[in-house]
């Protein structure tokens, strides 16, 4: 049986408009179709010891697939997928989860979602002067964990009020949108949220310029072809007459990316 996210199971009635804004923080990567990319596949078996959360707020879920070649699931709120490991995906889960140190690829020939993440929240979180750039056409839920999408939401911030980006100055921000939670919704996100530790390791991940900017690309890109598959199946199934696409699975392609379609 497909486990289930530890998050899953808690969106009872908000309380709070805090809470609201907090829950439908990936509602637009659902309408858009692009919650959930990729499910296990069929032939694959997962550990039964369980997924390892990392300090990035994803669930990392180490297996093997039918022959035997090691895989591991990444679940998060708003992506998951299934990707080959090039060594044993049962440390690879641990290193997710470790408070120390940069953060290490799964593989170099094909890094994960999170993997493009963090390379470019490292650079932002390196050198905040680029939000001026990257900030300007980089949805905010292209960061698909609670954390990672808390992080760059509060660099957006501190850069539009002209405040110093510093990683206090982030964690402080973040801290404060937790707070204003409802006590049951801080509680669950204080056990799945590791800011402090998740930023110290983006401030040793080495991420260059281009390295940032092709990850950047990468999952904006990534994203705004899903979306219009999404839409374009969605569109195939309405009876004639209907609109053929509608405004909640429409995902606008920024400008500065519009001559590489």
């Amino acid at each position: 049986m497909t486990p289930r996210p530890a998050w899953s199971g808690h969106h009872a009635e908000p309380r709070t408009d805090a809470d609201r804004r907090w829950l439908a923080r990936f509602d637009r990567r659902h309408h858009h179709g692009l919650l959930r990319r990729s499910e296990l596949p069929a032939e694959s078996t997962l550990r039964w010891s369980g997924p390892v959360r990392g300090i990035d707020g994803a669930l990392y879920h180490p297996g093997e697939d039918h022959s035997g070649t090691p895989v591991i699931t990444v679940w998060s709120p708003g992506y998951q997928e299934t990707v080959p490991a090039h060594w044993p995906t049962d440390d690879w889960a641990d290193h997710r989860a470790d408070t120390t140190g940069r953060f290490l690829p799964l593989s170099s020939w094909r890094p994960t979602r999170a993997d493009h993440e963090d390379l470019v929240l490292a650079y932002l979180v390196q050198r905040p002067r680029e939000l001026a750039d990257l900030g300007g056409w980089v949805p905010v839920d292209t960061f698909t964990t609670h954390v990672r999408y808390g992080i760059y939401e509060a660099m957006l911030a501190l850069h539009a009020d002209n405040e110093t980006v510093t990683p206090a100055a982030i964690e402080d921000h973040v801290h404060r949108s937790t707070d204003a939670l409802s006590p049951r919704l801080a509680h669950l996100v204080a056990e799945s949220m590791d800011t402090v530790s998740y930023l110290r390791r983006l401030m040793l991940t080495p991420s260059t310029s281009i390295e940032s900017l092709d990850a950047a690309v990468h999952l904006v890109m990534t994203d705004w072809r899903a979306a219009s598959a999404a839409s374009s199946a969605h569109a195939g199934k309405q009876p004639t007459g209907y609109p053929t696409a509608s405004s909640e699975r429409t995902r606008i392609l920024p400008a500065q990316l519009q001559d590489q379609t």
